[in-house]
């Protein structure tokens, strides 16, 4: 049955869970999987070598004549992976090497030679990637940070190959190296954390103070008795009771969001129903309520269920009036409330500038300005 006018006019105000994608990120395991490479350029190894870093079994086909240097190397090296193989065939491929494949990837100077590849894994059922050609391509390579389990990758969509790699050159340096081991450690405790820990608040509480950890150093030994020992008390004594957590929106600018105001909105069941990217996709999103009084009734209702409630405010919090008066009446009905303030828009001026320094050189007698 057709929706009706009124009702399509309320779902188009609406805001959307997710905003247009250009293409669809997905992650493809390709272990013991068959991989076809056609060519011998450096472009060509790189993809078997990715190819076979996943556990694929990589087929190779190109004149040994034609095999780059880099190629030469990586087939006398071998894969990361350990179930990866390289398997060279000292000539050009043919339609009967995608039967069984999963994937191809070719590298073709000449446009003929390009489509014919795209055509003979289209029919094959193999998705295809022809480097270079976006034309010959079923699906796009990104740019990777490996920090395996862990990976990241980033796309441009093709538009700006150079944006991404400077993309990843930052979140290379803000993952530290142990997050690979701390990954692992996840994986080797996760079915025994869920088994201990229904879905909900404890669970997600149990894997909130597990990443707190993964940002401070590397896992020490003993770390996943330890873990497990945690898993237990939180079964044997259980929060029932949520939380309400009341942001600093700063100016309004997304990316004025502190840290901390981001993990708050990426860790709540409940949220404003205006809040969408930084939030988590599970989070429910709710109308706020006109009435400051029937506000925090239905938030009262919502932490009495084990939710964490997450409320944005424009600024600092405790600087407005409308917000202390929430947090009182939320807290006269027993509900705990905890503040993340906003960055302020407060003008700069030079003058004050100037004076904040000259007092610190006054009390630091050895620190001069440089000019």
């Amino acid at each position: 049955m057709a929706a009706s006018p009124s009702l399509r006019s309320d779902l188009a105000q609406k805001p959307q869970r997710v905003t247009a994608l250009a293409t669809l990120p997905l992650f493809w395991p390709l272990n013991g999987k068959r991989a076809v490479v056609a060519g011998g350029s450096d472009a060509a190894a790189w993809k078997a070598e990715l190819l076979a870093a996943c556990g694929a079994e990589v087929h190779v086909y190109a004149p040994r004549a034609s095999l780059s240097d880099v190629f030469l190397d990586l087939l006398a090296r071998g894969p990361a992976h350990e179930h990866g193989r390289l398997i060279h065939h000292d000539q050009a491929w043919h339609v009967g090497d995608f039967r069984d494949a999963a994937i191809a990837v070719a590298d073709c100077d000449e446009q003929s030679d390009a489509e014919a590849f795209f055509l003979a894994g289209r029919s094959a059922g193999v998705p295809v990637n022809v480097i270079d050609k976006p034309a010959f391509c079923a699906f796009q390579f990104g740019s990777i940070v490996n920090r395996s389990p862990v990976v990241v990758a980033i796309s441009t969509d093709g538009a700006a190959p150079i944006l991404a790699q400077a993309i990843r050159r930052r979140i290379e340096a803000l993952l530290p190296p142990a997050l690979k081991h701390w990954a692992t450690v996840a994986q080797a405790i996760r079915d025994r954390v869920n088994a201990r820990l229904k879905p909900g608040s404890a669970r997600r509480a149990f894997w909130e103070r597990f990443v707190d950890r993964v940002f401070l150093d590397a896992p020490e030994e003993g770390v996943e008795t330890r873990l497990m020992a945690e898993v237990d008390r939180l079964v044997t004594r259980p929060s029932a009771i949520g939380r309400v957590t009341i942001v600093g929106a700063g100016p309004g600018d997304a990316e004025l969001l502190t840290l901390k105001a981001v993990r708050a909105l990426q860790a709540a069941d409940v949220i404003p129903d205006d809040v969408l990217e930084l939030a988590r996709r599970e989070a429910r999103r709710v109308p706020v309520t006109p009435s400051a009084k029937g506000r925090s009734r239905d938030i009262a209702a919502l932490v009495g269920e084990g939710k964490r409630v997450v409320r944005l405010r424009s600024g600092n919090p405790m600087a407005l009036a409308g917000a202390v008066e929430e947090i009182a009446a939320l807290e006269g009905l027993g509900v705990p409330v905890e503040i993340v303030p906003g960055v302020e828009a407060a003008p700069c001026r030079s003058d004050v500038i100037q004076v904040a320094f000259r007092r610190r050189e006054v009390s630091q007698p050895g620190l001069r300005a440089a000019h």
